[in-house]
């Protein structure tokens, strides 16, 4: 039976135009104490050439893709750390798609719908946030490393990496569990 204090959050990065995912992080962590327990991210290869754009926004090279898991094998290895910490079913995601677009991609690579560990939903950490600042009148536009400023803690890591995005969106879920159980406001 899995923890109910253990959670995995996923980040995907993806290319440009064509929405092929090229790198998965994962962080799992307890949300009672707010700590990892593991975080990982795997580089997939998307058999295409990265558009500058991206190359400039996540820090990911044409070579480093080229060198990458292919989308199953990276996936199997994300499922792995999961496993290994007996965690919740469904993933923390920041924004609602990254969970259903990486079972989406999956499929198109052939891969058995029966081997798919995150269940059929996702909880979606930016929704969690926004509902908190809607219940207290305030501002509801911002991206994850604003949105942990505005609850008392700051982005670690690189911004538009898979792992450190994975890592960031559970330790922002973890706070927004503490300011509902709590009654603590947000920061304006």
């Amino acid at each position: 039976m899995p923890s109910p204090t253990v959670f995995t959050a996923i980040d995907l990065e993806m290319n440009q135009p064509s929405g092929t995912i090229i790198q998965i992080g994962i962080a799992v962590g307890d949300i009672t104490t707010g700590t990892i327990l593991e975080s990982a991210s795997v580089v997939i290869n998307p058999h295409e050439t990265l558009s500058e754009f991206i190359i400039n926004l996540t820090g990911i090279t044409q070579a480093q893709v080229d060198g990458g898991e292919d989308l199953v094998s990276g996936y199997n290895k994300i499922c792995a750390i999961h496993k290994r910490h007996n965690a919740f079913m469904n993933p923390i995601t920041w924004g609602g798609g990254d969970s259903a677009e990486l079972k989406e991609q999956l499929t198109r690579a052939g891969f058995a719908e029966g081997r798919w560990v995150f269940g059929r939903r996702w909880i979606d950490a930016k929704t969690v946030y926004i509902s908190t600042r809607i219940a207290n009148r305030e501002s509801i536009q911002s991206g994850l490393s604003k949105s942990m400023t505005n609850v008392g803690l700051n982005f670690k890591g690189r911004k538009h990496d898979a792992k450190s995005d994975a890592e960031n969106t559970f330790y922002m879920y973890a706070r927004l569990l503490e300011i509902i159980y709590t009654g603590r406001r947000t920061k304006k």
